[in-house]
């Protein structure tokens, strides 16, 4: 006969993994605050017709693609791209099994690499992404534009020039103050590389995503002093990095940033710390094309 369990034995711990730990923070603490608003804007109103196949880039946390499932047919399909296996990994958990393989597909890919996929593959395509933390945005859209089929809506959203616009200010005159030239070019480069939503308008254009509109939004996350901004997974885990590698290396990075919460400990003292988030939603159809 067998003995029962013994009580006082603990039960192994199942190790969690980095990629885990991740998708874990991305899912409580910073999709709430910038990935929510945008990827809810992406799906409002988009034009859903029988046998769609739908095409979604950087998908979320699976909320969007479960939205769409109860829009879209049973002959409907819809393939979910994500450049990091976490959240990839919690979108697929929150679909639920039962659609996964049958009419939702999952695939891991770089942004950076040419679309998987043949022309004028997808009726609708979707896309929330950081066009500012593309190497070639003008190629991306291009491939946006080359796996639509004609009469295709594209829909892109992605943060604008302003977004963290009040640190950039601070961190812009800590460099003066410090006489960082070759930090502060770096830094100008950085701010430039968001973009303005004249200029996606027109990059969209050019590849043939016609008539394109756009729809913008501003909000603002609001902290209580620099301590906590720079803590804030939204931060640590999204552009400090960039912001650290502006700064230079070694002890630089160390003696700029303290320059930078004292500034805005500072400048902020009797109120908390806003930074501004500006997006936008792009709208672009592909034509149909005449017959001949």
């Amino acid at each position: 006969m067998s003995q029962p369990p013994d009580a006082t034995q603990k039960l192994p711990v199942r190790k969690v993994s980095d990629e885990e730990k991740r998708g874990r923070l991305y899912e409580e603490q910073v999709f709430p605050l910038i990935g929510r608003r945008l990827v809810e804007r992406l799906v409002e109103g988009v034009p859903l017709k029988p046998r769609s196949q739908v095409l979604q880039i950087r998908c979320g946390l699976g909320g969007t693609t479960a939205e769409l499932l109860q829009r879209l047919d049973h002959a409907s399909r819809i393939i979910d791209l994500e450049s990091a296996q976490g959240l990839l990994d919690r979108a697929r958990a929150n679909v639920g099994a039962e659609q996964v393989g049958r009419r939702v597909f999952f695939r891991l890919q770089s942004l950076a690499a040419r679309l998987p996929f043949g022309n004028r593959a997808f009726d609708l395509v979707l896309a929330n992404v950081g066009l500012a933390d593309l190497a070639r945005p003008d190629e991306f859209l291009a491939e946006l534009a080359r796996v639509a089929r004609p009469g295709a809506e594209v829909r892109v959203a992605s943060p604008l020039r302003g977004t963290w616009g009040e640190l950039l200010d601070v961190y812009r005159d800590v460099l003066v103050r410090l006489r960082r030239e070759d930090a502060l070019a770096s830094l100008r480069g950085y701010a430039a590389s968001f973009p303005e939503a004249d200029g996606v308008i027109e990059q969209m254009e050019q590849v043939g995503l016609k008539p394109v509109t756009v729809q913008r939004d501003h909000w603002e996350l609001v902290f209580r002093s620099a301590r906590e901004f720079f803590y804030a997974p939204v931060v640590e885990f999204g552009p400090l990095a960039r912001w650290k590698q502006i700064a230079g290396k070694g002890a630089e990075v160390q003696d700029t940033f303290l320059a930078v919460k004292q500034s805005i400990d500072t400048y902020f003292s009797s109120q908390s710390f806003s930074v501004s988030i500006e997006a936008g939603l792009f709208i672009g159809q592909k034509p149909i094309e005449p017959r001949s």
